[in-house]
């Protein structure tokens, strides 16, 4: 009898441990790193696995502007759920820290930020930070990207240095420069000194003075890139979403992004464009869908990680959108 009593405890704990190992995957707290840049500069990264001990890929989420650390960005909550299998990457900006929390994250930055930080001193930063994960015994080489508004200028830029296997780009338009489409974007009073403090920025491409929450530096290094023009020179398979009332990235950029792949006669775009939705997806009665829209993400990327780039797989000629 006791043993008979032995084994149905025995059989009850494997049952338990079958269980937890089949239900959806966690992750555990983030791993806080730091590295440094070739100016001896501290740069501050995270990673948090897949609460399993399987080899498995990695998520780059590239948060958007401001000086609020990746890390305490409740968003990369949700996009991390993109890829639950994966281990996600967190690189701070330069001058941000783990520890770091402004009340206002475009005006408490610290002077470090101000000075240094550039979209792309951003991808040379996680460039570096992925190169030095190379080999980890943990990562099966798969690598997916994630950015959103100033992050999806990021994983553009990245697009042809690092290869991904998807890349995934949110409320960031890139087909037009700044240049081409600011002045729509702010305040009548601002949009009259759009021209000169451009042309400005220009010419002083090493200037930190502040205009717009960033320094001319800043400005200098977006002013007349065209984004798309980073991904085309990629073959990586790209989704690219839009919301048709973003008033921070607007839907003729993301149109025009669509339209030069097109041109180029190029399949690897996938383009989503949400009638209604703004830069966060919250439509015109005020509700928000990120949670769906990102539900709709993990799907795409694990039909291309399975398949490639959607438009590319025979018989599918039209670039797909909503």
């Amino acid at each position: 009898m006791m043993n008979l009593f032995r084994l149905k405890v025995i059989k009850a704990v494997l049952i338990n441990i079958l269980l937890l190992f089949s239900l959806p995957m966690a992750h555990a707290e983030f791993i806080k790193n730091t590295s440094k840049r070739p100016d001896n500069s501290t740069l501050y990264w995270s990673l948090e696995f897949p609460a399993h001990s399987e080899s498995h890929g990695l998520l780059l989420i590239a948060q958007g502007s401001g000086c609020l650390p990746a890390i305490k960005n409740k968003t990369v909550q949700q996009v991390k759920k993109i890829a639950p299998k994966f281990a996600v990457l967190l690189v701070e900006k330069y001058g941000v820290t783990h520890a770091d929390g402004p009340n206002d994250q475009f005006k408490d930055c610290s002077q470090a930020y101000v000075t240094n930080h550039t979209v792309e001193q951003r991808t040379r930063d996680v460039v570096q930070i992925v190169e030095e994960l190379k080999g980890a015994d943990w990562w099966n080489g798969k690598l997916v990207f994630f950015g959103g508004s100033e992050g999806g200028d990021v994983v553009a830029r990245l697009a042809p240095k690092l290869n991904p296997d998807a890349a995934v780009v949110f409320s960031s338009g890139l087909g037009q420069s700044f240049a081409e489409v600011l002045k729509p974007l702010v305040p009548p009073h601002v949009a009259t000194e759009v021209d000169a403090k451009l042309a400005y920025a220009r010419t002083n491409p090493e200037s930190v003075e502040v205009w717009g929450g960033n320094s001319m530096r800043w400005w200098a290094d977006v002013v007349d890139r065209v984004p798309v023009n980073d991904l085309l020179d990629s073959h990586v398979p790209v989704l690219l979403i839009q919301g048709t009332e973003d008033k921070s990235s607007p839907v003729s950029s993301g149109r025009a992004a669509r339209d030069a792949y097109t041109s180029a006669g190029r399949c690897e775009l996938t383009y989503w464009e949400y009638p209604g939705y703004d830069h966060y997806m919250t439509d015109t009665d005020g509700v928000n869908h990120r949670r769906e829209v990102f539900e709709r993400v993990a799907g795409w990327i694990e039909n291309t990680l399975l398949n490639g780039a959607p438009r590319c797989i025979s018989g599918v000629k039209k670039i797909e959108s909503n």
